[in-house]
């Protein structure tokens, strides 16, 4: 079974949104700076911060292919990063947003374990099902 993992980033990373999926640049503090990445929407979260934090889900088994372009849309250089590589690229982001996140991840769901009532329940003929 994967273990999921999450990256946190900045939105201003994000180059271009399409309604499947978001073109994600490589942090400048990185070794992969001027490299982007095409990531499902459905694995990507807000988390807070005025819509500027978000975060990209993953599991430990993902390979992320990243890519840098040149002028004209020439494609200079491919990698395929593993998780642990991705990670480490968005170090930074990860201890700011991340300190950010936890500190502000309020849930108001309280779940309790219902009471098992002890009595004889009597249904009405008319709410039977036949």
């Amino acid at each position: 079974m994967a273990n999921w993992r999450k990256i946190y980033f900045n939105s201003l990373n994000i180059e271009r949104m399409t309604a499947r999926a978001f073109l994600i640049n490589m942090p400048h503090k990185s070794d992969y700076d001027g490299y982007r990445f095409w990531y499902p929407a459905k694995l990507v979260r807000n988390e807070g911060g005025k819509g500027y934090h978000l975060s990209l889900l993953f599991t430990d088994k993902t390979e992320f292919d990243i890519r840098k372009y040149g002028k004209r849309g020439k494609l200079l250089d491919k990698v395929i990063l593993s998780p642990e590589a991705m990670l480490e690229a968005f170090e930074g982001g990860n201890e700011q947003i991340g300190r950010y996140a936890s500190a502000n991840d309020k849930s108001y769901l309280v779940v309790e374990e219902p009471t098992k009532i002890e009595k004889n329940v009597t249904v009405d003929n008319e709410l039977k099902r036949g």
